[in-house]
Formats: C-alpha cells, structure tokens, sequence
C-alpha cells in the first residue's frame, strides 16, 4: 500500500519542507525588522508546485511497468529556495520588512503547516489501521 502513495507522500514532503523554510526566512525577517538595508526574503514554493503538477497531470499517479505491477512516479519538484526582494524600500534605511505582513505570513503559514500534518497522521492512521487489520 505504502508503495502506490509514494507519490502522494513526496508531495506532502515537498509542502513541509518548504513551510519549514518559508517559517524559518520569516522569521529571520522579523529579527531584522530595524537592520538598515536588510531586504525580506521569501520562499514561494505554491508556484514551483503549481509548475511541477501542471507538467503533468499524471505525476501522482502510479505507471503500469508489468501486468502485475503498478509503480509509483516521483513527484520531483525543484527544492524549495529563498528569494530575495531587492525591488522594494519600505524605509529610507532599505529595510524593506513590514511587520504586519511577515506575522500575517506566519499565521498563514502555521495554519497551512497544521494542516498537512493532519493529512500526514491521516495516513499514518490508515497504515496502522491496515497493519493492525482494522483493530486497535
């Protein structure tokens, strides 16, 4: 069973990696609120996700190899990176770090984190639930 999600399971991989790097630059953000010349970074891994399932639809889903066999693709999306805004000066000093938008982020962030968790234990219970033969 474990082998024909694999795809499902890079794909829930991908998201926490990159909400733990996007929460990691955020809040690396707020410490430099006040650092003159500091730019924000961000980690906008929704559009290198967005890119890597339009590629194609079928990434997800498993290929026939055999008759009797159904394997897993890999969902392979570039790693997660951080981008800088050098574009924007919010103050005189180039900082360019607003506070309210970097919390809003975070919240944003913490809420969307705790939900793939959730789909996380999901499948982590229906594996015990398979392994335990639907007993506890």
């Amino acid at each position: 069973m474990a082998s024909l999600d694999h795809g499902i399971d890079s794909l829930l991989t991908y998201a926490l990696d990159a909400l733990s790097l996007r929460q990691r630059v955020t809040a690396n953000n707020i410490a430099n609120v006040n650092t003159p010349g500091f730019k924000r970074g961000t980690v906008p891994f929704e559009a290198e996700l967005r890119r890597a399932l339009e590629k194609s639809n079928e990434r997800l889903l498993p290929s026939r190899t055999h008759p009797r066999h159904l394997l897993p693709k890999a969902f392979t999306p570039n790693t997660p990176s951080v981008v800088i805004d050098r574009s924007t000066a919010l103050r005189n000093d180039g900082n360019n770090v607003d506070i309210e938008r970097e919390a809003a982020q975070q919240a944003k962030d913490a809420l969307l984190y705790q939900a793939v968790i959730a789909q996380v234990n999901r499948r982590i219970g229906a594996l015990r639930s398979v392994i335990h033969d639907g007993r506890r």
